[in-house]
């Protein structure tokens, strides 16, 4: 057993499916919008690409309305009426997001074990702010997490609801700037610092190998890979690759990553389940125990 004083966590696709949840709901609104307006669907989401990459964020919030095809139609009636024009397209996103998002199985008994061995929790995810907190409370993880840390919200024409007076998600989340993102292990450090640990004192779960396993190697942490939220959908990756907010630039960076990667191993593997690491893992009442 690993005896730990912090277990960090990956969101996407280690504890939900964010393919699931985001893509189906993201065309929905497509062909909602496209319908409404009867204007060219590849047209419409190289626009939509373009205001992502712009942002450097695929979920940008309202992006929609950035595209060249909503601001002409802002311009001939009005921003508002032209939101309001949309609201059909809003509404397809958030129902399918609705029904699409959910916690792979044994995520919350497993994430309640851990923190009943003593074991702090805390979430570290490239998706930006208002994403983030808002998955966070919906798939009711609220109280789970003592400090989350996510890429900074971007400029939008809309604010998202963010703040929530009945809970503390904005008081526990740190907003980190683009430079500090995975596989940068210097989070991770900044982690054992606050958590007044070692970096081996710290376990990392995440689906990927070339970014969260490569970070915990990195790093100095017991990394664990999520494989079983490794996505092995080509079609669904295909229709990320269309409106990602990758560059050229980002691509050769994720290729290098992936070759520094191939050299490196995971200190254990969840292959079907996240309950797995409960067979690894202990906290350090275990060592007070033992002591």
């Amino acid at each position: 057993m690993k005896q730990v004083d912090v277990a960090v966590f990956d969101l996407d696709n280690t504890l939900y499916d964010w393919y699931a949840s985001f893509l189906p709901a993201f065309y929905s609104m497509v062909d909602a919008a496209t319908s409404i307006l009867k204007c060219d669907r590849e047209v419409l989401l190289d626009e939509l690409r373009a205001v992502h990459i712009k942002h450097h964020d695929v979920e940008h919030p309202f992006s929609l309305l950035e595209t060249e095809t909503i601001r002409e139609l802002s311009r001939k009636s009005s921003p508002a009426e032209a939101r309001s024009i949309l609201d059909p397209a809003f509404h397809a996103f958030n129902k399918a997001r609705k029904h699409n998002l959910a916690l792979f199985p044994g995520v919350r008994p497993t994430l309640n074990e851990l923190r009943s061995r003593g074991i702090r929790l805390v979430a570290f995810t490239d998706s930006s702010y208002f994403a983030t907190l808002r998955r966070v409370r919906q798939l009711d993880l609220v109280d789970v997490f003592e400090r989350i840390f996510c890429r900074a919200k971007s400029e939008s024409m809309l604010t998202p609801l963010a703040e929530s007076p009945v809970d503390n998600l904005a008081a526990i989340t740190t907003e980190l700037p683009a430079s500090e993102t995975k596989p940068d292990p210097a989070v991770l450090n900044d982690i054992a610092k606050n958590e007044k640990t070692k970096p081996s004192s710290i376990a990392y779960v995440g689906d990927s190998i070339s970014k969260d396993v490569l970070m915990a190697r990195r790093a100095g942490c017991f990394a664990i890979w999520a494989k079983y939220g490794v996505h092995r959908d080509p079609a669904m990756y295909d229709r990320l690759v269309r409106i990602s907010h990758w560059t050229d630039e980002d691509i050769v960076r994720e290729r290098n990553f992936a070759q520094e990667a191939s050299t490196i191993t995971p200190d254990f593997t969840c292959e079907n389940s996240i309950s797995e690491l409960l067979g690894v893992l202990e906290g350090p009442r275990a060592r007070t125990v033992n002591a």
